[in-house]
């Protein structure tokens, strides 16, 4: 194979296809990351953490006992722990079937691996400077590919909401250096 200065070129465009490509991904796997987390936090930990606490509160302090002895007091309280044991368990059924814990631990995952990639990428020109080193840059570049190709096969699938992210993330300068 000759290794001349075109071949070098090819090379070159290459690494910038790899790091558009890394760039886009990173961020759209970081934002469906902070997405799903959020969603686990509000949606099921914070209402399944609040549940549980007034159940201990209720079961502690015996206020069920409090109702018992004033049967003029509305007597549906006392029904109101096995109730709220009821919403926790469904919470916790909810929280292992959609799964929004792992999904934001394989997006933030995918995203570190592209964002490692991207680095690599964004000092391509300091390690190959010229042509001179073009069969090294060969290598180097089918180790890239490689890698791009692992972590889009681990990655999990971006949603389009993610996606769609990536344009206002880009704008704020996310991936911007202040010396550039």
């Amino acid at each position: 194979m000759v290794y001349d200065n075109n071949h070098f070129q090819h090379v070159c465009k290459e690494v910038k296809r790899h790091l558009e490509d890394s760039e886009i991904s990173k961020l759209a796997h970081w934002y469906a990351a902070t997405v799903y987390d959020r969603r686990y936090k509000i949606c099921i930990g914070l209402p399944a953490t609040f549940f549980s606490i007034i159940i201990t509160w209720m079961l502690s302090a015996n206020v069920q006992d409090y109702f018992k002895s004033n049967p003029g007091q509305n007597t549906y309280i006392i029904q109101l722990p096995l109730l709220l044991s009821l919403i926790v368990s469904i919470l916790s059924g909810l929280g292992t079937f959609l799964d929004f814990r792992e999904l934001a631990t394989k997006h933030r995952t995918a995203a570190e691996n592209l964002h490692s990639l991207w680095r690599d990428c964004k000092n391509w020109e300091t390690d190959f400077p010229d042509a001179e080193m073009c069969e090294k840059a060969v290598q180097t570049i089918q180790l890239y590919r490689k890698r791009l190709n692992e972590i889009n096969r681990d990655a999990p699938q971006i949603p389009k909401w993610a996606w769609k992210s990536v344009n206002s993330q880009r704008k704020e300068g996310s991936i911007n250096y202040a010396n550039e």
